[in-house]
């Protein structure tokens, strides 16, 4: 009889744990599923100031900040540009999107 008790605890302790994989990797998915759109704006914003033929000095407006059509009307960007130190034309580029 105590065999079969502790079989049920083990068997138990294991259903626990593959549930708790299970929804975590469940949480995961939907993360991924709620950023990878935004990832993908933040790569379209590069491309524009990678077109841009104008000095990365000091980005216009339009490239520094401003906020995407439907379907992401609530998600805006952030542009920024520095120049690196010590190598002429190279630029540190960060784009920050936020929905």
């Amino acid at each position: 009889m105590l065999e079969a008790v502790v079989a049920l605890a083990i068997v138990g302790l294991v259903c626990v744990g593959v549930l708790g994989a299970y929804g975590s990797a469940i949480r995961a998915d939907v993360t991924a599923a709620d950023r990878l759109p935004l990832a993908s704006l933040a790569v379209e914003r590069i491309a524009a100031v990678d077109l841009f033929g104008g000095s990365l000095d000091r980005l216009p407006d339009s490239l520094a900040h401003g906020s995407f059509a439907a379907p992401y009307p609530t998600a805006t960007w952030d542009t920024e540009s520095h120049r690196v130190n010590q190598t002429d034309g190279l630029y540190d580029i960060t784009v920050r999107v936020r929905d």
